[in-house]
C-alpha cells in the first residue's frame, strides 16, 4: 500500500507535543509533480510525501489548519515521530484496527444498546435524520472523507499521514468511463459526494478545490474526499522538506542549462492549454514544453512506469543527427510500434484477430520506462517490472541497441539528464552513448537540438496526432494502423490509458523555436550566438510580421486553421469555480464563534453528557425502495423554487458540483474560460446543457445559478428528489462498510441489517448495488465464528437478488468456498441439504449441474476431511430423487465410476450404493406392478 505525507505549513506545530528519542524521520527527494514535491522515507518504502512548494509564516493560519484537520476526521497521533512510530500507523491501518470501536458501537446499536455518541454520530452523517445535529468532532470520521491516520512531527517538519487512493474521478472519466455505468450509479455518487460537502458545510469549512481530479476513488468506485486538498489546508501548506532539488537540465553545456520544466514538473494542475498551443504555434515555446503539456493534459504522470511522459524517438543514433542530411532521421508520421513491427505484421494482426487491432499495448509501456531507466532503478523494481531474474546482459548496453529494441517511443529523460546513462550498479555498464559524441552532456544537448530542429517541428503534429490525437479512433486510426486493442472489460475501473486530446488534425507548427529560447542563455552556446540575431528570434522577440518564408497568404491561412482548431479544444480548458479568487476557508460564525484549545487538538473531548434515545426499529424504516416514489419534472421544479444558500463559499461548491455532475454525463467540461465568461457577463447557459437528461439538466442548472444566493445549500440539495429513495438506502446500508476496522466485524454488523429485512426494503435493484461491497466479506471469511453470519448473509442475497445478478454475485463465491481442498466450517454449512435447495431453486436445475454438482462430487476425491465428504455425500444421495435416474446417472454415478481407484474416499463410494439401492428399488417396484 502507498501512504502519503502533506506538509502542513513546512513547519512545526504550536502545539505541546510529546518527545520522542528516536530519530526523526529521515527523506531523499525523489521527485516533484504539479507543484509539489514527492519524498520517500529511505527505510519505509512506498511513503509518497506531499507539499505545495509556497510557506507561510502565520502561526493562526497553522494552528487553524490543524484545528480544520482535527475536527473533521480523528487523528491517530500528534508528535515527534520516528520511522518505527510511522510503521506502527502503517500495521494499524493495514490490520483495519483504526475505526474499530465505531463499528463496534454501531453493532451495539443494532441491539438497541447505547455505548456512546460514535455509533450515533456515524448514523448521522449517513442520513439517519434523529441525529441530524450530532457531530462528535475528532471521534468519528464521514465515511467519504479520506482518512487521516496522523499528524506528525519530524525534527523541521509537520506532515499529514494518509491513505494513497488508487483513482481519481478524472482517472475514471477519461480512461473508463463506463465504470459508471448507469443513471442510478451516477445518482449515488453524487449523493456520496454531496454527503460528505453537507459535512464540511457544518462545521463552516468550504472546500474550494472541488474538480475531477480532487475526488479520490477507491477500488470499488467508493468516493471520498481529501483534507488536504480542502482550500484552506491547500493554501496554507509549505514545503519543509531537504533543502535544494535535484534539476535535470535540458542543455548541459556550462551556464546554459533550461528551466528544468520537465525535472519539477513544474506545470499549474490547471493548464490553459490553449495559451500554451499559442506560444509553441508561433515559437515562443518549445516543442519539449510543448509535449509536456500535452503529457499533462493527457494524466501521464512522473513517478509512475506504468504511465509515463512520453516522448517521440526522434533520430536513430547512427549518424550525429543534420538537418541537411535525410539520413538518422526518424519518420514522424508513422509510430514507433509500426516502424518496429513493419505494416505487413500489423495488418496481419488486424484481419487475424477477432477484435481488430494493430497495437496491443501503450505507446509507453512500464516495461520500456523500466529498461530505459535500468542504470538508475533498484534491483528489486527491475525483477518486478522487467525480468524476475535479474541479468544484466540481457540489458540494451547502448542508445543505438535501445533504439533498435525498442517498440515504444521514448521518454524525456533522455532529452534532459546526463545522469540517465549513468549506472547504479556494479555488474551493469553504462548506457554507451554514440561515438559521435564524446560526453553525456554534449549527448543531451545535440538530442535537445535535434528534437527542435527545423525538421522535427515540421513533423511533430504528424506524431502528436497518433499519440494523443485524432489518429487514435475511427477510419484514421486504421489507415494509420494505430487501432489499440480494448479493454476485456470496458467496465474495470482504470487510472491508465489512451486519453484522445483532439479530434481533428493538430496545426503544423508555423515557427521553430529559437535555441537561445530552450537553451536560456544565449551566450553560452556557439550556437545560440551564431543564430541570436536570426529572422526567426526576431519575430519573437518584437512581435512583428511573419517570417519572410512564408507569403501573407499562407500565414493567414495557417493562422486560420489554427485558429479553427483551438475552438474546437474548449474540452481541454475546464473551469469548475464561479469566482477564481482565493478565500478563507472557514466563512460560518457557526464554527469560528469559539476557538479550540491546543489539549482540544490533541484529544478532542466532544462525548455527548446525555446519550439520545435510539430506536433501531426507526433506523430500518429508514429503508426505501422506489417503488412508490415518483420523481418527475414538475416535482423537481418546485423542488428547485425552494433553493436557496446562505453563504457565498458554500454555495460557490455547489457550482463546482453542477459542473462535475454535468461533465459525468456529457463526457466533456461544461465551463472553459471563454463559456463563463459569457455566462456571467449575458446570463447565457451553454449550450451543452441541452443534452442533458431533463432531471439532470434542471438539477445542473439550478447548482449554477448566478446569483449565489439561488443555488441550493448542501443539505437541501441532499433531500432533492433527483436521488430516489434507493439511493439514500444504499448509502446507509453501505457507508458503514467503509470504516478502517476488521471484516468479520463489519460482517457482523452488514448481516443484523439483512436480516431485518433492509435489502428487500431497498429494493432488487439496490440490492444488487449493496452486493460487491457485502459478498467479499463471504469469500474471505477465515474464522469458524463467521460462519453463521457468511451464511446468513448469502441467504439473505439469494432472496433478493434477481437470477441473473445471484448468478453474477453469489455463484463465484459458492464455487470457490467448493474449491478450496481444505476444510471449513463454512464449506459445511454450504453442502447443507437446505441450502443447496435453496441455491438450486434460485439459480435453476440446469445451472446447478454445470456449475455446482462437479464441486460437491469433487468434495469426494482425494481422501477430503470426513466432515466435508459426509456432508457432500448426503447432498449428492438427496438430489438424486430430483434429478431423475438419466441425470443422475450421467452427471453423479458416472463420474464417482470414474474415481475408483483415484482417490475416491469412503463416503464417495457409499454414496455410489445408496444411490444404486435406491435406483434398483425404484426398478424392481415398478416390475412388480407392470401390466406385463
Amino acid at each position: 500500500g502507498y501512504f502519503v505525507l502533506v506538509v502542513l505549513n513546512g513547519g512545526k506545530t504550536y502545539v505541546d507535543t510529546k518527545k520522542c528519542e528516536n530519530n526523526p524521520l529521515e527523506q531523499s527527494l525523489i521527485f516533484k509533480d504539479d507543484n509539489h514535491c514527492a519524498v520517500q522515507a529511505d527505510s519505509s518504502p512506498g511513503i509518497e510525501h506531499v507539499g505545495d512548494l509556497q510557506s507561510s509564516s502565520s502561526s493562526n493560519n497553522q494552528q487553524l489548519t490543524v484545528n480544520i484537520i482535527t475536527k473533521l476526521t480523528p487523528v491517530y497521533y500528534l508528535g515527534r515521530v520516528a520511522t518505527t512510530e510511522i510503521r506502527d500507523l502503517m500495521a494499524s491501518y493495514m490490520n483495519l484496527s483504526i475505526e474499530q470501536d465505531v463499528i463496534n458501537s454501531l453493532n451495539l446499536l443494532c441491539e438497541n444498546t447505547i455505548s456512546g455518541p460514535a455509533g450515533l454520530g456515524f448514523l448521522s452523517f449517513v442520513g439517519f435524520s434523529a441525529f441530524d445535529d450530532i457531530h462528535p468532532s475528532g471521534l468519528v470520521r464521514h465515511p467519504n472523507i479520506l482518512p487521516v491516520l496522523a499528524v506528525v512531527e519530524s525534527s523541521d517538519c509537520c506532515y499529514m499521514f494518509q491513505p494513497k487512493a488508487p483513482y481519481t474521478l478524472e482517472n475514471i472519466m477519461h480512461y473508463s468511463p463506463e465504470a459508471l455505468c448507469s443513471d442510478w450509479h451516477i445518482r449515488f455518487f453524487i449523493y456520496q459526494i454531496m454527503s460528505a460537502l453537507a459535512y464540511l458545510h457544518d462545521f463552516g469549512v468550504h472546500h474550494g478545490n472541488l474538480k475531477p481530479s480532487t475526488i479520490l476513488m477507491s477500488d470499488s468506485l467508493w468516493p471520498y474526499l481529501s483534507i488536504s486538498d480542502i482550500s484552506h489546508v491547500k493554501q496554507n501548506r509549505g514545503f519543509g522538506g531537504p533543502e535544494g532539488s535535484i534539476l535535470n537540465s535540458c542543455c548541459a553545456e556550462e551556464d546554459c542549462s533550461s528551466r528544468s520544466i520537465f525535472a519539477s514538473f513544474n506545470l499549474p494542475s490547471s493548464l490553459d492549454w490553449s495559451s500554451h498551443f499559442k506560444r509553441w504555434w508561433t515559437g515562443e515555446l518549445s516543442n519539449y514544453e510543448y509535449l509536456l503539456v500535452l503529457n499533462k493534459l493527457a494524466g501521464r504522470r512522473w513517478g509512475d512506469p506504468a504511465f509515463h511522459p512520453v516522448m517521440p524517438w526522434v533520430i536513430d543514433f547512427t549518424v550525429r543527427p543534420d538537418e541537411n542530411s535525410d539520413i538518422g532521421w526518424r519518420d514522424l508520421t508513422k509510430s514507433k510500434w509500426r516502424l518496429a513491427k513493419g505494416d505487413e505484421q500489423l495488418d496481419f494482426t488486424y484481419s487475424s484477430s477477432d477484435v481488430p487491432y494493430h497495437v496491443s499495448d501503450e505507446c509507453l509501456s512500464e516495461l520500456a520506462v523500466c529498461s530505459y531507466k535500468a542504470r538508475r532503478l533498484s534491483k528489486t523494481i527491475l525483477r518486478s517490472a522487467v525480468r524476475s531474474v535479474y541479468e544484466p546482459n540481457e540489458y540494451p548496453s547502448s542508445m543505438q541497441r535501445l533504439y533498435q529494441w525498442t517498440p515504444d517511443e521514448c521518454i524525456p529523460e533522455f532529452y534532459s539528464d546526463p545522469w540517465i546513462f549513468v549506472s547504479l550498479h556494479s555488474e551493469m555498464s553504462n548506457l554507451a552513448l554514440p561515438s559521435w559524441v564524446t560526453s553525456s552532456e554534449e549527448f543531451i544537448c545535440l538530442h535537445r537540438d535535434a528534437l527542435e530542429s527545423d525538421r522535427v517541428s515540421q513533423q511533430l503534429h504528424h506524431w502528436i496526432d497518433i499519440t494523443f490525437g485524432y489518429k487514435l479512433a475511427g477510419e484514421a486510426s486504421v489507415e494509420a494502423k494505430n487501432v489499440m486493442l480494448p479493454p476485456s472489460d470496458p467496465s474495470r475501473p482504470k487510472s491508465i490509458g489512451r486519453r484522445q486530446l483532439f479530434t481533428k488534425p493538430h496545426p503544423k507548427r508555423l515557427i521553430s523555436t529559437p535555441h537561445s529560447a530552450y537553451h536560456n542563455k544565449v551566450e553560452s552556446c556557439a550556437r545560440c550566438q551564431r543564430k541570436g540575431s536570426n529572422s526567426t528570434t526576431d519575430v519573437l522577440l518584437n512581435d512583428c510580421n511573419p517570417p519572410n518564408m512564408f507569403s501573407q497568404v499562407d500565414y493567414l491561412e495557417e493562422f486560420e486553421q489554427a485558429t479553427l482548431f483551438m475552438e474546437l479544444q474548449h474540452h481541454l480548458n475546464p473551469i469548475y469555480s464561479y469566482s477564481n479568487t482565493a478565500a478563507c476557508c472557514c466563512s460560518s460564525v457557526k464554527y469560528l464563534k469559539r476557538q479550540f484549545s491546543d489539549q482540544e487538538v490533541l484529544q478532542p473531548d466532544s462525548v455527548l453528557s446525555v446519550v439520545p434515545d435510539f430506536d433501531f426499529g426507526s433506523y430500518l424504516e429508514c429503508f426505501e425502495s422506489d417503488d412508490s416514489s415518483s420523481i418527475g419534472y414538475q416535482e423537481l421544479l418546485r423542488w428547485k423554487q425552494r433553493s436557496c444558500s446562505v453563504i457565498e463559499h458554500h454555495a460557490n461548491d455547489i457550482f463546482s458540483i453542477g459542473c462535475i455532475l454535468a461533465e459525468i454525463y456529457l463526457h466533456r467540461p461544461l465551463f472553459d474560460a471563454s463559456l463563463l465568461a459569457a455566462y456571467k457577463e449575458t446570463g447565457m447557459l451553454p449550450g451543452a446543457l441541452h443534452e442533458l437528461p431533463v432531471h439532470v439538466r434542471l438539477l445542473v442548472e439550478s447548482c449554477i445559478q448566478r446569483q449565489w444566493e439561488r443555488r441550493p445549500c448542501s443539505k437541501h440539495l441532499l433531500e432533492s428528489p433527483y436521488f430516489p429513495p434507493s439511493v439514500r438506502s444504499a448509502y446507509m446500508f453501505l457507508a458503514p462498510l467503509q470504516l478502517l476496522c476488521t471484516s468479520g466485524d463489519r460482517l457482523k454488523y452488514v448481516t443484523k441489517l439483512a436480516s431485518e429485512g433492509t435489502l428487500k426494503a431497498m429494493g432488487e435493484f439496490a440490492a444488487e448495488v449493496c452486493a460487491p461491497y457485502c459478498l467479499p466479506f463471504v469469500s474471505s471469511s477465515r474464522l469458524d465464528v463467521d460462519t453463521e453470519s457468511c451464511l446468513r448473509l448469502l441467504k439473505e442475497f439469494l432472496k433478493c437478488l434477481s437470477v441473473q445478478a445471484a448468478k453474477k454475485h453469489i455463484l463465484p463465491i459458492i464455487q470457490k468456498i467448493l474449491q478450496v481442498p481444505e476444510y471449513s466450517h463454512l464449506k459445511v454449512s454450504l453442502l447443507q441439504d437446505s441450502f443447496v435447495r435453496e441455491l438450486w431453486k434460485k439459480l435453476g436445475k440446469q445451472t446447478y449441474i454445470e456449475k455446482v454438482h462437479p464441486l460437491v462430487i469433487a468434495n469426494l476425491h482425494n481422501s477430503p476431511n470426513k466432515i466435508t465428504a459426509s456432508s457432500a455425500s448426503i447432498v449428492l444421495i438427496g438430489s438424486s430423487e430430483e434429478l431423475g435416474i438419466p441425470i443422475t446417472v450421467h452427471q453423479t454415478v458416472l463420474p464417482l465410476i470414474h474415481s475408483f481407484g483415484k482417490g475416491l474416499c469412503d463416503d464417495g463410494i457409499e454414496t455410489l450404493v445408496r444411490i444404486g439401492v435406491d435406483f434398483l428399488g425404484k426398478v424392481l417396484l415398478s416390475s412388480k406392478f407392470s401390466p406385463c
